[in-house]
């Protein structure tokens, strides 16, 4: 079996100066191609590594925001709901919250800026204070009933 290398070779015009890029050495943000998208007399590209950092930057930003809002479409749901009186919903709310607190830690954090993080993490903490607050008043009211019922025979 044969080992495949991945490497590119550029001339640059200006200078005459070749360049040798190792993909597998290169640091950047990677990029996966979505599945089974292809169009018709186009190249395929699985993988696609950025370098240049502001357009890491605006990439990594844009996914966290992705992500943000769908976060804040789950907790706006599970605030309009009713009907749940065992607080299911909002700990599935708060374990996304979390999730995507992690994420910015581990995944993005290196990508954007300490001040984007910051503004991020503080959006997110307020996010699950409110389902916290939430919950206790949910399990607050859950305490009551139970007490209440309790003392009748």
């Amino acid at each position: 079996m044969s080992m495949k290398e991945k490497f590119l070779i550029v001339k640059d015009e200006e200078t005459k100066e070749i360049r040798y890029f190792d993909y597998e050495k290169i640091k950047g943000y990677n990029l996966q191609a979505k599945k089974n998208i292809h169009f018709q007399d186009s190249i395929d590209v699985s993988r696609m590594i950025i370098i240049k950092p502001t357009f890491i930057e605006k990439i990594a930003t844009k996914k966290i925001n992705a992500k943000f809002d769908r976060l804040i479409n789950l907790v706006s749901m599970v605030c309009d709901q009713e009907d749940d009186e065992t607080g299911e919903s909002y700990r599935i709310a708060l374990d996304e919250a979390n999730k995507l607190k992690m994420e910015l830690i581990n995944k993005y954090k290196k990508y954007i800026s300490a001040e984007k993080l910051e503004l991020m993490m503080k959006k997110i903490e307020i996010l699950e204070d409110e389902l916290k607050l939430r919950l206790d008043v949910l399990n607050n009211s859950l305490l009551e009933k139970e007490k209440t019922e309790g003392k009748r025979r």
